[in-house]
């Protein structure tokens, strides 16, 4: 009778718990993971101090107690959370302040309640519009955890474990487990792999020890060892650029060339139809490049708005009780105020639909500056005995620019000679697969919805600047009665209004008509 032992008497969980342990032992000894300590420990604690003072904050409903959490929250290389996750509760807290500071206090309570009570309480009242999805959820909600303790309650990423558990032997979680069972199921595996390695004489003093080790010892380097088995797994970025491309869903290079195009002329616009992500690339990217929220500005142009909003003009205001007007600096002045004290570091003026303001009218002597960054100009509203003016060299901006709306022009040539034009397109790369790419990396069963959208575009290219972005559904626990709704209330009027006076051809963008034949079409091809 098969014992289920191999001829050494172990069990095949237990060889491969030994050659894992094995494995990792020999990588830290080989200097592989050199700095880990710094890299990853240290790192995790100083954040878990960070979200321990906003902790306080929140149980003290101190006045400053969003402050405190948006540093815990702050965008930066290696932070367990994506940028996506933590803009999305920074505006839930802005939102609904009352909301969120009791769901924050019910998972951080000094109540002596266990973790999965804390997570149960705060993922009840974490709206799915926030974050959704149980392994997104968790990933926020253990990221928060580590203000409790971050040695004994680390971040938690559902695909970094699961790896884990498939080279270990060690069981998955049930399917359609809820965020509690995912983070008992990894907290269970974080002991019971210390518990192993100091058997393999591997000292691992706590829970954050291992999970760094793991968040580290992952992709190519867990493609190396010995009787692991799978292929290249996804590694850890190495750049800030990396990590962005991964969250975006963008490749690097195209990255890195926008990166080179606003070193060489220090502005550039993204330009294509609604939902190619051109937003959120411009927002992404400049936090990326300039390090930190502060040193970015938003602003987005529309009809009336005008030169004395942007640049510097007098507003109205009351001065000891009567009505009159001051001079105020408008988003372009103060962001420049700001880079140029602080020479060292990129700043960056993010400008939303650059294209729906009457940008002469907006820019005004600023034409002349955008292409002559070392001279100074005089401007139109200057105070007395103040300096003229000049753009400092360390403020780059990034404009955006909807191609598909009829009503608004496009920009003038003395314009488009001063910015790098990029196009995004959902007919040509990178943003043609976005979708694609994004819907292969969340549960399966919903990549019909990307053939869906490609052969609407294909139907809609007599007019390229009628096609349909991928942003529409990239949505954190997108499922079928998610899409049927954003196709019914936000596609279709659409194309209904890109297709006015052609009502005939509204039936080709039937739902199910187009996922119908999509399907064919693959068949065909797969046949």
């Amino acid at each position: 009778m098969d014992s289920g032992k191999t001829v050494d008497g172990m069990d095949p969980q237990q060889r491969t718990w030994n050659e894992f342990v094995r494995s990792v032992n020999e990588f830290i000894r080989s200097g592989d993971l050199e700095g880990l300590e710094e890299k990853e420990v240290k790192f995790k604690l100083k954040l878990g101090c960070e979200f321990a003072a906003a902790r306080e904050a929140v149980l003290n409903e101190a006045e400053d107690w969003i402050d405190r959490l948006k540093v815990g929250l702050a965008p930066q290389k290696g932070h367990p959370m994506t940028w996506q996750m933590t803009d999305n509760l920074k505006k839930w807290g802005a939102r609904s302040p009352d909301a969120a500071l009791k769901a924050l206090q019910a998972l951080w309570t000094k109540n002596d309640l266990p973790v999965a009570e804390r997570i149960r309480a705060f993922s009840d009242q974490l709206p799915q519009s926030v974050i959704r999805g149980p392994g997104t959820r968790i990933r926020a909600i253990s990221t928060l955890l580590m203000g409790l303790d971050a040695k004994q309650y680390p971040p938690f990423a559902i695909n970094t474990f699961e790896n884990a558990y498939k080279q270990t032997g060690y069981d998955l979680p049930k399917k359609n487990a809820d965020e509690t069972a995912l983070y008992e199921h990894a907290l269970g595996f974080l002991d019971c792999f210390i518990k192993e390695a100091r058997a393999h004489g591997v000292t691992l003093r706590h829970r954050l020890d291992m999970q760094s080790v793991i968040w580290e010892f992952r992709g190519e380097k867990l493609a190396k060892l010995p009787v692991l088995g799978l292929g290249p797994q996804p590694h850890q970025p190495k750049t800030l650029q990396e990590a962005l491309a991964d969250e975006l869903f963008l490749p690097v290079d195209f990255l890195k060339r926008i990166e080179s195009l606003l070193e060489d002329k220090k502005q550039i616009i993204f330009q294509g139809p609604p939902g190619t992500g051109k937003t959120y690339v411009a927002r992404a990217l400049a936090q990326c490049l300039a390090g930190s929220e502060g040193q970015v500005t938003l602003v987005q142009f529309h009809p009336s708005y005008a030169y004395e909003d942007f640049v510097r003009g007098f507003r109205p205001t009351l001065v000891n009780g009567q009505a009159g007007f001051e001079l105020r600096d408008g988003p372009l002045l103060q962001a420049a105020e700001q880079a140029r004290t602080d020479p060292d570091a990129e700043h960056y003026l993010v400008i939303d639909e650059i294209n729906r303001g009457n940008l002469a009218k907006v820019f005004g002597e600023l034409y002349f500056l955008l292409e002559y960054r070392d001279e100074k100009i005089r401007l139109q509203y200057q105070k007395e005995g103040e300096e003229d003016f000049s753009l400092p060299k360390n403020l780059y901006i990034i404009g955006t620019m909807n191609t598909a709306d009829r009503s608004i022009a496009l920009v003038d040539l003395a314009l488009r000679r001063r910015f790098y034009f990029v196009e995004f397109h959902p007919d040509k790369e990178p943003v043609k697969n976005v979708l694609r790419r994004w819907l292969q990396e969340k549960p399966p069963g919903m990549e019909w919805v990307a053939a869906c959208v490609d052969l609407a575009n294909e139907r809609l290219s007599d007019d390229r600047h009628a096609a349909i972005g991928p942003s529409y559904f990239m949505k954190d626990g997108l499922d079928e009665a998610d899409v049927r709704r954003i196709w019914e209330h936000s596609v279709l009027p659409y194309i209904e209004e890109r297709l006015f006076g052609d009502d005939d051809r509204l039936g080709e963008f039937d739902l199910d008509t187009l996922r119908e034949q999509a399907s064919g079409g693959a068949e065909s091809e797969g046949q």
